[in-house]
């Protein structure tokens, strides 16, 4: 499957590859579903070829993970298509559906294929190696595009190409955590902190202090699990002097905002909570959520009666929270499955003598998703779920000439 492990890798080093937009007839597609769906085409030939269809298709039960999402979206969208009367205005007026359906869709898909294509712990790490250096790619590109003057924010922060900085960063930095990993564990390889001094500015140019914070954290309690962390007096003052340094930027950057100005990023998030814990007190919203994506139409639709005020921005796709997430967009039993894998993370980071990498990027996704969400648009569903699947389901190295199914288990 040479071929398929190609697309596969070229799929994760252009994750960013959603950006070039264009039109096939009438459908509005873009460079990733194209390279997603080629590669979908040669893998089903290349199974198909070597005698794997059927094993293929039973494994698909082993992918737990994927398909809980997909259970609970289709739940999800039977209950929207019962409270509409035809199909037709669906289609026609909730085009955040539409997307959201693209998103799950394709990023299945690929998550599916590469977890089938490279099946040991050693090949995943290595292509997660591939998307990693993609991402230092694009970050590159983001830099480059900002100085010749494009798409520059008032307050300079690093987004290139994307329409938030914080959506860059939440793309950097699993990887940043990727090569900061390595780097402690392959006896100081300084390859991997080269790639990971690089991903460390991109993050800081983007302002992110998410990100920043949410990976200072995940690295730290990485550390000390590893225990090799505060031994010394230089890395206790070391450690001292960065969360000052990095708690003061959170707290001029974000909180300072909050009391000098009109608007702040956590104005902003405080009117989405507000008007999320007002719809949450209906119950069929509470017990059922409101619809897979349809958080951007409850929130055009309710926020300024809610507030008393025009909002500061009534387009907002997510709301801004991973527990608020999960349970707009599948209700109760949305907030039970990430209640699970939140539970599976943390269990397997205190359990295990040497958590894999994949935990604690999780860990990061849990911690920053506190106050930002862009899970469910293209790429980043794609790394949730991968990781997801990588973390949480153990593998073992197949049998080649028996096609055993990996040794999974929650």
């Amino acid at each position: 499957m040479k071929l398929t492990k190609t697309l596969v890798l070229i799929n994760l080093l252009l994750l960013q590859s959603y950006l070039i937009r264009f039109s096939i007839g009438g459908y509005p597609t873009n460079l990733q579903e194209i390279l997603i769906g080629t590669t979908a085409i040669f893998f089903i030939i290349e199974i198909v070829k070597n005698r794997k269809f059927l094993q293929t298709l039973k494994n698909i039960w082993t992918h737990k993970i994927i398909l809980i999402f997909i259970g609970l979206t289709m739940i999800s969208l039977g209950l929207i298509l019962t409270e509409t009367i035809t199909i037709s205005p669906v289609l026609k007026e909730n085009l955040d559906l539409i997307r959201h359906l693209k998103f799950l869709f394709f990023a299945t898909v690929l998550g599916f294929i590469f977890l089938e294509t490279f099946r040991t712990k050693e090949k995943r790490s290595a292509a997660i190696m591939i998307a990693g250096l993609g991402a230092i790619l694009f970050g590159i590109f983001s830099v480059t595009y900002n100085l010749l003057g494009y798409n520059v924010t008032h307050d300079l922060r690093l987004l290139g190409p994307l329409d938030a900085a914080v959506y860059l960063a939440f793309y950097l930095t699993p990887f940043f955590l990727y090569f900061s990993i390595k780097f402690i564990d392959s006896t100081r390889k300084k390859s991997y902190l080269f790639y990971a001094i690089i991903l460390a500015f991109l993050i800081l140019a983007t302002r992110s202090m998410g990100a920043i914070g949410g990976s200072f954290v995940v690295i730290l309690i990485y550390l000390v699990k590893n225990g090799t962390f505060l031994k010394t007096k230089a890395s206790k003052i070391a450690l001292a002097t960065i969360t000052v340094i990095i708690f003061g930027g959170i707290f001029y950057t974000k909180i300072l905002p909050t009391f000098q100005t009109e608007y702040s990023s956590l104005d902003e998030r405080g009117e989405i909570w507000t008007t999320a814990a007002s719809l949450l007190k209906e119950p069929k919203n509470a017990i059922l959520g409101v619809g897979f994506g349809q958080f951007q139409n409850q929130y055009f639709n309710n926020a300024e009666a809610i507030l008393e005020k025009a909002p500061l921005d009534f387009y907002v796709l997510q709301p801004h929270n991973i527990f608020l997430l999960f349970i707009f967009h599948y209700g109760f039993l949305g907030v039970i499955f990430l209640g699970f894998l939140i539970f599976q993370t943390i269990k397997k980071i205190i359990k295990s003598e040497n958590p894999s990498f994949a935990l604690f990027i999780i860990l990061y996704f849990f911690i920053h998703g506190l106050i930002d969400t862009p899970y469910f648009k293209n790429d980043l569903l794609i790394l949730l779920i991968i990781f997801l699947e990588m973390g949480l389901i153990s593998t073992q190295k197949l049998n080649p000439s028996k096609h055993q199914q990996d040794s999974q288990q929650w």
